[in-house]
């Protein structure tokens, strides 16, 4: 398993993945609290934001809630959680294999 991930390609494609999956269950999960907010309230609008972009705006329509997606915004978000897992890994395993190279003197 480990030498899967020696390969740098190998890692940043397996971090922008999981990075956009982390991305969905983001949203997916600050979309879910915007509708109990908004349920919970006596607001008939509500913007639910991420990182300050607005990802989906809910309306309440007589007795129902009725949201709106931001795509362009939820895909960023996306692009956002990838660019920094990768980043984070590829910094880690540096400072990883500095440290075994300096333990191997």
């Amino acid at each position: 398993m480990k030498k899967k991930f020696n390969n740098p390609t190998t890692r940043v494609i397996a971090s922008i993945i999981l990075g956009i999956i982390l991305g969905v269950f983001v949203c997916f999960m600050a979309i879910r609290s915007g509708y109990t907010y908004i349920k919970s309230s006596s607001l008939t609008e509500y913007s639910v934001n991420i990182f300050g972009f607005p990802i989906f705006d809910i309306q309440k329509v007589g007795n129902e809630f009725k949201g709106t997606p931001n795509n362009s915004n939820m895909m960023f978000v996306g692009i956002i959680f990838s660019m920094v897992l990768a980043i984070v890994t590829e910094v880690v395993i540096a400072l990883k294999n500095r440290k075994s190279k300096e333990d191997d003197k």
